[in-house]
């Protein structure tokens, strides 16, 4: 496919920008294109992307993750569409003033193993996404996201979780949801004078 078509496929805007994108929806539309990718985990990989570079070019992101991209397949063009949404308010909210910033998860009414392992590609997808914009060797990145990249990598890959307590469990998921949500801010506010200064230098 050519990449005008791409261009024209994940740049289609969304009318009501405050409108939730739903979850479940973005999982059957995936699995309907037979991508093997979660909600979560692409939007993980589009906030890692842009976290490390805010010009991430997100039509080379939707190559990378579709790379048999056949002209003319319509579940595959629905999507794409949905990917580009999510790149598109993942790059929005990361940017928002308000720290409007969320993390596309599962609904609260599914299960928290559900959820947990959602929570886990997601970090999974952040650090695929820092990856792929060529930040690989932390030690040259500030204390503060160096410590949060290492401990979301522990998180995305720490295995299945003890759901035995389910009160302890919820609170236990509410903490480490939003522990990456503002490490996520926090990270992206390190990342952004350290790649004015290149670019000035």
């Amino acid at each position: 496919m050519h990449d005008d078509t791409i261009d024209d496929l994940i740049n289609v805007q969304i009318i009501d920008m405050n409108k939730p994108i739903d979850y479940d929806d973005v999982a059957g539309c995936l699995e309907r294109a037979g991508l093997e990718l979660l909600p979560s985990e692409v939007h993980g990989i589009a906030c890692g992307m842009l976290a490390g570079d805010n010009a991430a070019d997100k039509i080379k992101w939707v190559q990378e993750l579709v790379p048999a991209i056949e002209q003319g397949n319509v579940l595959q063009n629905d999507a794409i569409r949905e990917m580009g949404n999510l790149f598109d308010r993942a790059q929005r909210e990361m940017q928002d003033s308000q720290f409007r910033f969320e993390l596309f998860l599962p609904e609260d009414d599914d299960s928290l193993a559900t959820r947990m392992e959602a929570l886990q590609d997601w970090c999974q997808g952040f650090i695929l996404g820092m990856t792929m914009v060529g930040i690989k060797d932390y030690s040259a990145l500030p204390e503060d996201s160096r410590d949060l990249l290492e401990d979301f990598v522990n998180i995305g890959t720490s295995g299945e979780f003890d759901f035995d307590d389910e009160q302890e469990s919820e609170i236990a998921f509410t903490d480490i949801s939003q522990y990456v949500r503002v490490g996520v801010l926090l990270i992206n506010e390190e990342l952004q004078p350290m790649r004015q200064s290149a670019t000035i230098h």
